[in-house]
């Protein structure tokens, strides 16, 4: 940052700093780097969506830290922080909710792991897998094989089933590290 001009170089220490330091400091808890013991929220998302919801929930959590970083001299009212916990369970009630109706989990004793896959809300019951739960379709006829199990439950019901995984995910993110913040904001005001 040499010839830089003085405001021109905090706006890149402060853009590196509320985009880049935000992103790495929170890379265990988004369940970028593996911490043991603990499972992030993340794993709950199927692997082909999980290079999406990273970087989105890593953008907006920079904004938030700018946001936390704005109020700074103004204390937070008791409201937003009522309106951002309920917020904030709203979000990860209806993630919940999504996970569990929306997405087939499937053991693969062979490697002693589990795979996931966005199906959508609907089982249809046609060949080849009438009769069939969903992870035994996946498993035994689809073959884990993504683009035949978009195919089988139909491209926009799977797309739709990612997409509102991504915006609960990266809703809740957002708004429990905003309650962080304002909890920071009330425990540092005069």
């Amino acid at each position: 940052m040499g010839r830089l001009p003085p405001l021109a170089k905090a706006w890149v220490r402060y853009l590196l700093g509320f985009s880049i330091s935000v992103g790495v400091g929170l890379a265990p808890y988004l369940g970028k780097i593996k911490v043991p013991l603990f499972t992030p929220l993340l794993a709950l998302i199927p692997l082909s969506i999980q290079n999406i919801a990273i970087p989105l929930a890593t953008a907006f959590m920079g904004i938030i830290a700018v946001v936390v970083q704005w109020n700074r001299k103004t204390t937070p009212r008791t409201w937003h922080f009522a309106a951002t916990l309920s917020g904030a369970i709203l979000s990860l009630l209806a993630f919940t909710a999504i996970e569990m109706t929306a997405v087939a989990h499937i053991q693969v004793p062979a490697v002693g792991d589990s795979v996931s896959f966005a199906v959508g809300f609907s089982n249809p019951s046609k060949p080849p897998c009438e009769n069939m739960g969903r992870e035994q379709c996946i498993a035994t006829k689809l073959c884990f094989d993504e683009t035949a199990i978009a195919s089988y439950y139909g491209d926009p019901q799977v797309n739709m089933t990612k997409l509102l995984l991504i915006l609960t995910y990266v809703c809740f993110m957002s708004l429990f590290g905003l309650l962080v913040g304002l909890l920071l904001l009330r425990e540092r005001s005069p």
